[in-house]
């Protein structure tokens, strides 16, 4: 009987060193991100409310070591919407060659979210806006516009 119960204390004690152990993996994962940064899937996002261009957004976000958001999956849509519940920039443009929009942190453009009828497609309309209401989706607009903007970041 004293066996049983010492192997019971001991697995006892292991999956709580177990718990313990993936606990602080979690707090050392999240702890990843810079502060006021927050982590979703493998990356941090950062939501600036103070508004600038889309030209100075991104020169603000690369002095973080990081570009405009670039949103590949629903749930990163969602994410984004959360965290800044207002119009903000985020990474996307075709400012280039009208029609072909590419995300300024270099990744490729999968899955859109898209308002009804846009983008126009203008010269003049080339960045992208995100949480254009009342649908939240995104809107092409004029890159001087001043709005607040979202950065991101790799893990």
């Amino acid at each position: 009987m004293l066996t049983v119960t010492l192997v019971l204390c001991a697995m006892v004690a292991l999956a709580t060193a177990d718990d313990a152990a993936a606990a602080a993996d979690v707090e050392l994962s999240s702890s990843q991100c810079p502060p006021n940064w927050k982590k979703h899937n493998n990356r941090c996002f950062y939501f600036e409310s103070s508004p600038k261009n889309w030209v100075d957004a991104e020169t603000q976000c690369q002095t973080m070591s990081g570009n405009l958001a670039s949103i590949h999956q629903d749930d990163e849509h969602k994410f984004l919407q959360t965290l800044t519940q207002s119009e903000a920039w985020i990474g996307g443009s075709d400012c280039q060659s009208v029609g072909s929009w590419l995300w300024s942190d270099g990744t490729g453009v999968s899955g859109t979210f898209w308002c009804p009828q846009k983008p126009d497609n203008t010269q003049a309309e080339c960045c992208l806006k995100t949480n254009t209401q009342p649908a939240q989706c995104w809107d092409d607009t004029a890159c001087n516009t001043l709005l607040p903007y979202v950065c991101a970041k790799s893990l």
